[in-house]
């Protein structure tokens, strides 16, 4: 029995199941913060960085689905009294399993959450809740070109591919892409990036940029790790950027777009 539970696959939920019962010493002393942005900008790879950090924890997208406890950490679990709770005290949910007692050796806690999750169900209060609760600390993940947020979105719905964990190239078909389309997204998404600015900014908030991430993750790492108050570390990601391609290989109507769009406060995002 010894030799099971030294197992890496029950350690994690044998401590979740301890700190629930507070079997293990524990604590709540830790900075509490959320990864806030939309799809395609990156998060996953931040996420997997601040992972391999060992005094950091990091759920995934907790308030995407309404029928499962999508903790994408380390074999935790959901239980039917969890995701009761979930669905009908989001807040309490948050308090007690999200932001509940954990070793003492963890110094941050947090988890992803874009913009329209948590938008219904009688879940809009946890937004009500984030803003209030002062301490927590939002790291707000940007993609500076909107373009290749659209693109990946579209990439991830052709191919059914939304997480690359191996490195493994894939071909894919060029996309045709809609001006409209394109247009709505960009400003969609430049008015949720200024509204959620608006809405945390009096709470300590740090800006990533995905492109900035990508380039120096060493560099940009450390001002995480600054703003969440750990021990540096040299982080390892565990997902790989799903293409290098170019927008011009990956757009069929690259020019007919790109055109389009001259003149326009979009237009720079043809220029890299």
């Amino acid at each position: 029995m010894t030799h099971e539970l030294n197992n890496p696959f029950w350690r994690p939920r044998l401590k979740q199941f301890a700190r629930r019962l507070r079997l293990i010493e524990n604590n709540t002393d830790y900075t509490r913060f959320i990864v806030l942005g939309r799809s395609r900008t990156g998060s996953n790879f931040l996420r997997g960085l601040l992972n391999s950090h060992p005094q950091i924890v990091t759920f995934g997208e907790l308030f995407r689905n309404y029928d499962t406890v999508d903790w994408a950490y380390a074999n935790y679990r959901q239980t039917e009294a969890m995701m009761a709770q979930m669905q009908s005290d989001p807040v309490g949910f948050m308090e007690q399993e999200i932001f509940g007692r954990f070793p003492d050796e963890i110094r941050a806690v947090g988890f992803k959450i874009f913009y329209y999750h948590a938008r219904a169900n009688g879940w809009e209060r946890l937004w009500a809740q984030l803003e209030a609760t002062k301490p927590l600390r939002v790291i707000h993940i940007k993609r500076r070109n909107m373009l290749k947020t659209h693109v990946s979105r579209k990439r991830a719905a052709q191919t059914d591919i939304w997480t690359d964990t191996t490195g493994s190239a894939r071909a894919a078909q060029p996309l045709i892409l809609d001006y409209a389309e394109c247009l709505a997204d960009f400003e969609r998404t430049r008015a949720w990036e200024a509204e959620y600015d608006a809405r945390f900014a009096d709470h300590p908030l740090l800006e990533i940029i995905y492109e900035d991430l990508a380039r120096d993750d060493e560099r940009e790492m450390r001002r995480v790790q600054d703003f969440l108050n750990v021990a540096y570390q040299d982080l390892k990601p565990d997902t790989f950027r799903q293409s290098g391609e170019s927008l011009q290989r990956a757009i069929a109507n690259y020019d007919e777009l790109r055109a389009q769009f001259a003149g326009t406060p979009w237009e720079a995002f043809f220029e890299s």
